[in-house]
């Protein structure tokens, strides 16, 4: 049974993190509505400041920290609904706070499957993948990767030409990633809504 201070431990990191969710969602809407330009085609030579302003909605400018906010806005996520079942412990790394997830929410299949699709190489978009693969990293480094373009030595510098300049080909990853985001705090929503629930009746007993 979950208890009223779970549940308002919880509802703190699930606030934050649909803020982070929904700062993704809608920079990944822009980017596919703006059509992730890089390359400008006009009639006179462009000014930098002019080609700057038309690709400011561009994966080249800003996909490196949008990524860094979908798996922030993840780990929260996970993190809340494992504070509300009481068995969140400090440390965990995301992969291993997705299988915690997945052994406590088992019929949860539309979040496991978004917390799989963006945590597992194997299921993750290409883009994704090819990103970790270029780089000889795991999914464990790639949290890393997103904060710094260097090992702790500065020693192996990471490569981030596989995520950016990806232009028309790129719009099908940021329209899936908006519509992935929307699904999965509609999911995130109902599954609070029944620990609320349990912990109002714990709190009643």
């Amino acid at each position: 049974m979950h208890t009223k201070m779970q549940y308002e431990n919880a509802l703190s990191f699930w606030t934050l993190s649909f803020e982070y969710l929904m700062l993704v969602e809608n920079v990944a809407r822009e980017i596919a509505a703006q059509g992730n330009n890089w390359i400008i085609v006009d009639d006179y030579p462009i000014e930098e400041a002019e080609y700057e302003e038309r690709t400011r909605w561009s994966d080249h400018r800003i996909i490196i920290p949008l990524l860094f906010n979908l798996y922030h806005g993840i780990e929260l996520l996970v993190k809340g609904f494992l504070l509300a079942d009481g068995c969140m412990r400090p440390g965990h790394k995301l992969l291993r706070l997705r299988q915690l997830f997945s052994e406590k929410y088992p019929d949860e299949r539309e979040l496991n499957s978004f917390f799989a699709k963006y945590t597992d190489p194997q299921s993750m978009p290409p883009v994704l993948k090819e990103f970790l693969d270029s780089n000889h990293l795991g999914f464990q480094d790639l949290y890393e990767a997103l904060r710094y373009p260097s090992d702790l030595n500065f020693n192996a510098f990471n490569s981030y030409i596989s995520l950016k300049y990806n232009g028309k080909d790129g719009i099908e990853f940021f329209k899936r990633l908006q519509q992935d985001i929307i699904s999965a705090r509609i999911a995130a929503r109902k599954l609070g809504l029944i620990l609320e629930q349990e912990a109002n009746t714990s709190k009643l007993d």
